[in-house]
């Protein structure tokens, strides 16, 4: 038996390294251009030295290579610098056919009617590195376009009909009539705003002869028949059981007897899609008259069900374990008025800790909702309606801040992508000391004289949405402002105006990947009796706040700007108001500066798992008067020294830092990692002692883990 097992396993031995040597010979290891077979040569890889291309004299060979996927070796990438790449690159020789016909494509649509691309040789590197591809081009004249015609009887007027068109006087002639597909849509969408819905284009490229031998002229002519102008007839919706008829024709954008315009049409589309009560909503033209113009409009709806649950579980470096749930239904009696009851509940167990010496058990925070939303309020408003009743913990401070109240506003469309919000809101908080908190904490909160407040407030709000995709954003923009003047003839406790506004944009890069960046500002300034508080006079509710996941990676969440301290203890330290205390509460500031800028790269390597990788530079920092904003606190570095060295890092010094991180890409957002390093790390004293030798230093890294995108 031992004989016969030995045996096995002899010849299992052998197996594998038969496999390993097969594997190596068949394409395990990349080889050069010397294959042993056309098979073997046509879809094995191999290295790739270089791309020499000839006969290009319009474009640039390097121009020309970036409309290939063959690519020639990097010189550098930022994923050397971890291991996950490197200069070698590889291609598989049956793709040179495709790309072959890439770049003959590319002339011909820039008018090179005559190009020929053609594959002179594919020889190896004397120094064995790789292949070198030899392409050589004969361009040939270049076509273009001398005048374009618009022919037939129509009502439109030409200069209409060629705004915005791709293909004009001046520009280089497509070979295929294919091309001009996007500019016939576009005219063909003009005349259906004009009722033309059985509209005809034809278009016709006649090519001159040749004015040089580097030049063609060409006549683009499109054959146009408009046809007649049709009116809405009778228009018939089907499909709906629960929804009441009218609430389905309130949102139409058409009426019976208008002209057919078809962006009435998509507009009312889009209302219906937005109600959330329709999975499908379609615009047919039915039973077409072509005698008297008219054609009926059939609106076919499919219904969703009104009434859902939601339920959800997270966990992040602060919430450490996030339970959400909510239950409601879009179409309360058939109106379309909506319910929602909404719950979140979180362990806050990070802030927590930073409240007591000792280890503490987490605190549980809660918000509990109850929306309700109106549609069409007079006919003509939306109306939102929102009672809430929340408690938060917030370490920075020490306080949990238990809150309760209502609001109700509305929104409306300034554009497109412009969506405005009105809003009044009456709240009450109740900010209490955590019972773990330290003694110097408690110290800190009798001086600065929290009390419960009441709010009342009435705000606005601007976004302008331009992204390509808000949930995972690769270019484009979005802009946003808010606006809040609390107190004042509304009555409650609390007297202030705040602004705020940002700018995100994101960008591709040579690099690959997206290149994202925010710019966030705001100020908020008591006003009437709340003057007379000074910078107290804001609400700390209402203050700005910086440090942590979304803001300043790098620094305890909410940690940077001024800090709630007794004056006597800053006395009896000898320290100024400026200099960072160890275990003092922040304040929040009134004004506030953000700069984020985070690159968001593709990690092919772990691709298949949906994993990116993120490299990032933020700034920021609160203050309490706009007099604490300096020029000399934006400088590069600071250092944490003694608080007499000039180069000191200060409570009014502008934090910067840098870090990397990764992003995994779930169906509910990415799940992010990070881990920032601070740049102007600060001396914390320790108000224990009567002097201030004894200190601490920040931390060298801080770590993020959280869900969605910073911004």
């Amino acid at each position: 038996m031992d004989k016969i097992q030995l045996q096995r396993k002899l010849f299992g031995a052998r197996a594998i390294l038969v496999g390993l040597a097969a594997f190596c010979c068949l394409g395990g290891v990349p080889r050069t251009a010397g294959a042993v077979s056309e098979l073997d040569y046509g879809l094995g890889q191999h290295l790739l030295h270089r791309i020499v291309i000839r006969g290009n004299t319009t474009f640039s060979g390097d121009d020309l290579k970036a409309l290939m996927k063959i690519r020639e070796p990097r010189w550098f990438h930022p994923l050397m610098i971890i291991g996950l790449s490197d200069r070698k690159a590889r291609y598989q020789p049956h793709l040179l056919e495709a790309e072959l016909k890439q770049l003959s494509r590319y002339y011909r649509q820039q008018g090179f009617h005559q190009v020929s691309v053609g594959l002179d040789s594919v020889g190896v590197d004397p120094e064995g590195r790789g292949d070198v591809i030899h392409i050589s081009i004969v361009e040939g004249p270049r076509t273009y376009l001398s005048d374009v015609r618009f022919e037939g009887g129509f009502s439109l007027a030409h200069g209409e009909l060629a705004k915005g068109l791709r293909y004009r006087p001046g520009v280089p002639a497509p070979a295929d009539l294919n091309a001009l597909g996007a500019d016939i849509y576009l005219m063909r969408t003009r005349f259906w705003e004009h009722g033309h819905l059985d509209v005809s284009i034809l278009p016709s490229l006649t090519v001159r002869d040749a004015a040089t031998q580097e030049r063609r002229d060409a006549l683009l002519v499109y054959s146009i028949d408009a046809g007649s102008a049709y009116t809405i007839g009778q228009i018939t919706v089907e499909g709906q059981r629960r929804s009441r008829l009218e609430l389905i024709t309130r949102e139409l954008r058409v009426r019976e007897g208008d002209i057919f315009r078809w962006s009435a049409v998509e507009r009312s589309q889009r209302q219906l899609l937005e109600t959330a009560l329709f999975r499908d909503v379609s615009f047919i033209p039915a039973n077409t008259d072509t005698t008297a113009a008219t054609a009926d409009l059939l609106v076919q709806v499919v219904e969703r069900s009104p009434a859902f649950f939601e339920f959800g579980l997270g966990v992040g470096s602060r919430e450490r374990i996030r339970l959400l749930a909510a239950w409601g239904h879009n179409n309360l009696f058939g109106t379309g008025q909506r319910l929602r009851l909404r719950t979140r509940n979180y362990l806050n167990y990070e802030d927590v800790q930073r409240l007591s010496a000792n280890r503490v058990d987490p605190e549980l925070n809660y918000r509990y909702d109850i929306l309700h939303t109106y549609p069409r309020l007079f006919g003509r408003f939306l109306l939102d309606t929102n009672l809430f009743l929340a408690k938060e913990t917030r370490g920075e401070s020490g306080l949990n801040l238990e809150s309760q109240g209502f609001s109700f506003g509305t929104r409306f469309q300034g554009g497109p992508h412009v969506i405005n919000t009105v809003e009044l809101r009456v709240e009450e908080v109740d900010p209490n000391l955590h019972p773990d908190a330290k003694q110097s904490l408690r110290e800190a909160y009798e001086a600065s004289e929290l009390r419960s407040s009441d709010t009342r407030s009435v705000g606005w709000a601007f976004y302008e949405e331009g992204r390509n995709n808000p949930l995972r954003p690769d270019r484009g923009t979005l802009r946003t402002m808010q606006m809040e003047v609390g107190g004042g003839p509304l009555g409650g406790d609390n007297s202030f105006v705040k602004i705020a506004a940002g700018l995100h944009a994101y960008h591709g890069t040579p690099l690959g990947g997206v290149l994202a960046w925010r710019v966030s500002a705001g100020a908020v300034r008591p006003y009437g009796g709340s003057r007379d508080r000074g910078a107290d006079g804001v609400p700390y509710q209402e203050r700005f706040f910086a440090g942590g996941a979304s803001t300043v990676r790098g620094y305890l969440e909410r940690s940077l700007g001024p800090q709630i301290t007794d004056q006597a203890v800053r006395d009896s330290l000898r320290l100024a108001s400026d200099v960072p205390l160890s275990d003092q509460p922040a304040r929040g500031g009134n004004y506030l500066l953000l700069t984020n800028v985070e690159w968001r790269f593709p990690m092919p390597l772990f691709s298949q798992w949906r994993v990116d990788g993120v490299a990032f530079v933020d700034g920021g920092n609160v203050w309490e008067r706009a007099s604490d904003i300096r020029l000399r606190g934006f400088r590069w570095r600071s250092h944490p020294r003694d608080p007499a060295d000039d180069s000191a890092t200060r409570t009014w010094d502008y934090r910067y830092s840098v870090g990397c991180g990764v992003r995994i890409h779930t169906p509910v957002g990415p799940v992010r990692l990070d881990v920032g390093f601070p740049l102007k790390r600060a001396r914390l004293t320790n108000t224990e002692f009567d002097d201030a030798s004894d200190f601490k230093i920040e931390d060298k890294a801080i770590y993020h883990f959280s869900l969605g995108f910073p911004f």
